[in-house]
């Protein structure tokens, strides 16, 4: 089971955002549709027809209209007409009847079966109309599972549109006024691969600062004209000590390839993690560990996609923890290629 769900969590990971999408929308809908039909127009039922009774409460119903029948105040006729719309008088004749078998009373007992010869001759009601007309707010409801559904098709074809890849930004810049970027945009240096190499498909840089406690990043890979390779990301792996922030020991990079139906990881730890006997079996289980130092390089491949990050600045936070044992700062370089876009 376990190695099932991990297999699911692969596959899916590229789509996660889609259904975080999908799942946020379905939530709303039905919250919507709860409001709604609860409090804003809720069901109302007025008038209903004697068909439409529970089955004690049509025999009594029954019974009134053979007692005013009997009384007079009703012809066996003018009776068809309390029956409504959507009782057919012959299904009304047989049940009128099999209360008659039962009926102890003479005169009760006469007048039902006069009903029922009655009923049994009357014309059916002509059949309702198919259909009706749908109500605007379901008419709405039905436009905008519409086009979640071909908003979340769309996504799925394309699901590195999330994250729009960045390129590197070349050496020389051209001539005008100099804007410093901001944290958002900060460019990646052009160093972060050799010079033999291609340029990167994808390069980023990101930064971790303590108190980030939802740090989880993740870009895709993609050729030039959109088809989709696989994605890279980086992401808390491992906390230690108690309160808020979270005190990180360990990021896990990881590299997915969408034709090796594989994620492969690894951990970058701090000093206090990598030297730790208990956090170093328990990380190592996540995958190959790398202490944290200043220009570490990690490089994770796939069969077809090899991602390398470098640690351009860190520092470690202070505290009543052990020494380096939690990141204040973590800065990395990340780009990954193609493998067989490697120049000879």
């Amino acid at each position: 089971m376990k190695t099932f769900l991990q297999a699911l969590g692969i596959v899916l990971r590229p789509y996660r955002q889609v259904l975080l999408i999908g799942a946020v929308a379905f939530l709303l809908g039905l919250a919507g549709g709860l409001i709604y039909g609860w409090y804003i127009a809720p069901v109302e039922w007025t008038d209903a027809a004697p068909v439409d009774l529970r089955i004690d409460y049509r025999e009594n119903y029954l019974r009134l209209l053979a007692d005013a029948v009997r009384a007079g105040f009703l012809r066996p006729e003018e009776s068809l007409g309390w029956l409504g719309q959507r009782w057919n008088p012959r299904d009304a004749a047989r049940e009128i009847r099999r209360l008659a078998q039962a009926e102890i009373d003479p005169a009760r007992r006469a007048t039902m079966e006069r009903l029922g010869e009655v009923w049994e001759q009357a014309p059916a009601p002509p059949a309702p109309a198919p259909g009706g007309a749908i109500p605007v707010p379901c008419l709405i409801g039905l436009a905008g599972l519409a086009l979640v559904g071909i908003g979340a098709l769309w996504l799925l074809r394309r699901p590195a549109m999330m994250v729009s890849p960045r390129r590197p930004v070349p050496a020389t810049a051209p001539a005008g006024p100099s804007v410093a970027p901001t944290a958002l945009e900060r460019p990646a240096p052009g160093e972060v691969y050799p010079e033999t190499w291609e340029p990167p498909l994808s390069q980023h840089q990101v930064t971790y600062k303590l108190g980030d406690d939802h740090f989880d990043l993740s870009f895709p890979i993609e050729l030039p004209n959109g088809e989709f390779l696989g994605e890279y990301g980086v992401g808390i792996s491992e906390t230690i000590g108690v309160g808020d922030p979270a005190k990180v020991t360990a990021f896990e990079l990881w590299l997915f390839d969408k034709n090796d139906i594989k994620t492969v990881t690894k951990v970058l730890a701090s000093e206090y993690a990598y030297r730790d006997t208990g956090l170093q079996a328990r990380l190592r289980q996540k995958g190959d560990l790398v202490l944290a130092a200043p220009g570490a390089i990690l490089e994770v491949e796939t069969r077809d996609l090899r991602l390398r990050a470098r640690v351009v600045e860190m520092e470690y936070g202070t505290g009543a923890l052990p020494p380096n044992s939690f990141f204040a700062r973590l800065t990395l370089d990340l780009a990954a290629w193609r493998k067989e876009e490697k120049s000879s």
